[in-house]
Parts: structure tokens; sequence; C-alpha cells
């Protein structure tokens, strides 16, 4: 029986189109730097003509990751990792990473270096409710601006300069930290790109800080919360920080609210009561183990040599 020519023809095109478009050819490309604790990943496909694709199926295993396989994974080595690379059709390579050698490993400082900041951290976060700082600019008057502006001055050395610069009137909270202290954070937070001044919540929550699970009986002042709301409609990471106690000693927390409504009107700062918290209006603010988003208590990666102490959970 001869080809029908049609299927023939057919049969043809399913073939180039294949050998043009299917990308089964892989490659991992790992980049990493020195000065930055986040490794990117990513796959270079082509198909059999050497034409560059997406791959299909890419995906990363074995560390916590995020990105996408179009745009490459992201994680941080702060401890070793094998990570598994697939793809479609049976790709597979494994990579067996060292830790990197950050600069943003944490601060084994002094206690009093830690004290000190954890102190000008909260005093400039409460010095906010007053009126913000004419340092902290407008534009990046959110949740996450709040906790860069509060973080970097509290490294700032604390002089008369300074304090007309921050509009700081009250009296030293406490002793200033010593510039040894945690000196590679004064460059910026970590980020994909690097350390960079500004860095998006995630990015503060993934590698600035370290996860010390969701029991807030371990909160101190100056210690985080942090909430991602999913759905349809995702929104940014929006954090909350630890400040001192109400004079009942009744755990206090202090965020902004950042941009609201459809008008986009600038927000407000607010300060309230955990077990206020508790009963948040909106049921994805509630710190609660049920409550899917909220991610728990966090703590600045330059204070992570404290052990947390659970008999004296907000010394």
């Amino acid at each position: 029986m001869k080809p029908v020519p049609s299927l023939v023809a057919a049969s043809a095109v399913v073939a180039v189109a294949f050998a043009t478009l299917a990308p089964v050819r892989h490659g991992v490309v790992v980049e990493a730097d020195p000065a930055n604790p986040v490794r990117h990943v990513r796959v270079e496909s082509r198909s059999l003509l050497g034409l560059r694709r997406p791959g299909w199926g890419v995906a990363l295993s074995g560390a916590p990751a995020w990105g996408s396989a179009t745009a490459g994974f992201y994680f941080t080595a702060d401890h070793p990792v094998v990570a598994v690379v697939t793809a479609w059709p049976g790709f597979r390579q494994s990579l067996s990473m060292a830790p990197t050698p950050a600069a943003f490993a944490a601060a084994l400082g002094e206690e009093g270096d830690r004290e000190a900041f954890r102190t000008w951290f909260v005093a400039l976060l409460e010095q906010q409710l007053e009126g913000p700082s004419p340092a902290w600019e407008p534009a990046q008057r959110d949740c996450a601006g709040l906790l860069r502006f509060a973080f970097r001055e509290a490294l700032a050395s604390h002089t008369t300069a300074w304090r007309e610069r921050v509009a700081f009137a009250a009296g030293p909270p406490g002793q200033d930290p010593s510039p040894r202290f945690a000196p590679d954070w004064r460059q910026g937070f970590p980020t994909p790109e690097g350390p960079q001044p500004f860095a998006k919540g995630a990015y503060l929550r993934r590698l600035s800080c370290v996860p010390l699970g969701r029991d807030l009986q371990l909160a101190r002042p100056g210690d985080l919360i942090f909430f991602a709301r999913g759905g349809a409609h995702a929104q940014p990471d929006h954090a909350m920080a630890f400040v001192r106690p109400d004079v009942d000693g009744a755990p206090m927390l202090l965020y902004h609210t950042g941009p609201e409504g459809s008008g986009r009107q600038p927000g407000e700062l607010r300060r309230v009561r955990l077990d206020d918290l508790l009963h948040h209006p909106d049921p994805d603010f509630r710190p609660l183990l049920e409550n899917p988003a909220f991610l728990g208590l966090y703590r600045w990666r330059l204070l992570a040599g404290e052990a947390p102490d659970a008999s004296n959970p907000r010394s």
C-alpha cells in the first residue's frame, strides 16, 4: 500500500516542528557572588536544531526556592545544599553547593551591641508615631519601608548631625552599637542582585531574617511577624514589629498600613496590642496557627546569634 501523500507531508511538518520547537537539550547555569547569599539557577534549553527554547517542565527541588522556570530559581545557600534540577524529557542534574561565605552572615558581636541595636531599632519605630521622620522617604512609607528605615538608622552613628537629619528629639534610648558591629549590613540588604538599600518585604523575610517558628511567646522587642496574602490577587508580604510592652506588660506591635483604598491614600502607623491583633477584623492578619497567611515569627539575621529564651520571652 502506498503512503498517502498528505499524511507523509503532515508527518514531515510535525517532524520539522518538533526538531525546531521541542526543547530537548538542557544545560544548568548557576550564578553566585561571594558577597551575596542568594544563588540563581537557570536552565538553558535548545531544540534538536540548536534553537534556544524555553524548557518544558523545568523544576528545582531540594532547597526552598522561589522564582520560575522562565526567570530561573533563587535560593539562599546558608547551609550545604543538594539541589536537583529536572526538565522534560528525562533531564535530571544534581547540584552540590557549599554555603556561601556571605557578607550577611549573623553578626557574632557582643551582646551589648545586639541589645543596643534592638533598643535603637524600637525607639526609631516608636518615634514615627509622633510624625514621620524627614529622612524616611515618602515613597518608602509602607510596612517594609518602615523596617528598612529603622534598621538602617539604628546602625548609624547617632551624632548631633544625625539627630538633626532624622529629627530625633528624644534622649538617647541607650548606647550606640559599635562601628565594628555588623559592618556588612551597613552596605544594604541582601537581594538577588546583591546588597541594596531597598529590599521588598519578601526579601527582608527570606534573606535578612531567620525564622523562629510560630510561637509568639518567644518574641522580643525588635522581632518581626510576617503575613502573605494569597489567592487570585496575591499581595506583597506584610510585616509588623514587636516594640516595647504596654504599661501592663502586654506585648505591643507597630506597623504601617501601606497605601490604602482605590485612591491609594498614604496609609498610617498603628500601634496595637497582640491580644487585639489576634481578633483583627481581617482574619488574614491574625497571627494564629490556623491562619495560612501568617508566616510566623522572625528575627533579624544580624541578631541570630541570640538563642530564643522561652523562660523569658519578652525580656
